[in-house]
């Protein structure tokens, strides 16, 4: 129903190099701020050109500017969403319900995600820490995940679809219509996001060892 690969390759991290820029990205983000190239490339010791071409080079939609051309999100966003993502008080948002539940890993921090299902307008409260889930209201919540589309944006061909359910019945009466959607635990959405993280985090590593 869904592929690691697919996901990865859709974000433009199919490379180490553009795994190591997303990596520290996240990162620079999740202190809440805009993050100009500037920063960026001081955080990844590379030259401004380079972040330049990497960036120029990812999919369209991957990254999110200001009006100044200021990097405000990938994956996390200073923009609000559905789907906030609270780091040290910070207040910051996620594309998506997979986002939330696999970028704790990757920044290596501590997250409270407060959600609302698209269903019942019932809120949805979780803490997620690097290793796990530690806390989830309701217990019973779901998480849809669907193919990802050959066309559109990462957030229109995946995100739009990848929600956070008060229950699974919720979650059933929405994807009705959605021949492609999946439904699974937060846990198993943990467990996927974890995958998915580590990759991102192998693929960093290697690109940095090798400099």
């Amino acid at each position: 129903m869904y592929s690691i690969n697919e996901i990865v390759e859709r974000l433009g991290l199919i490379g180490e190099r553009e795994a190591s820029l997303h990596v520290t990205l996240l990162r620079e983000l999740a202190l809440g701020q805009p993050v100009t190239i500037e920063r960026l490339a001081k955080s990844l010791n590379w030259t401004t050109d380079k972040v330049l071409l990497v960036l120029e080079k990812l999919p369209c939609g991957t990254i999110e500017y200001d009006d100044q051309r200021r990097l405000i999100g990938s994956g996390i966003t200073l923009r609000e969403t559905p789907h906030a993502f609270v780091i040290n008080d910070r207040p910051l948002y996620t594309w998506c319900a997979l986002d939330a539940l696999m970028f704790p890993t990757v920044i290596g921090e501590r997250a409270q995600v407060q959600s609302r299902c698209p269903q019942t307008n019932n809120p949805i409260n979780m803490t997620i820490t690097p290793q796990r889930v530690v806390s989830l209201e309701p217990e019973d919540a779901v998480v849809s995940l669907v193919s990802v589309a050959a066309s559109g944006d990462i957030r229109s061909a995946f995100c739009c679809d990848v929600l956070f359910f008060a229950s699974r019945q919720a979650g059933e009466a929405w994807g009705r219509d959605k021949p492609s959607a999946q439904l699974v635990t937060v846990q198993e959405g943990f467990e996927l996001g974890q995958r998915i993280a580590h990759l991102m985090l192998d693929r960093a590593r290697r690109y940095q060892h090798d400099l």
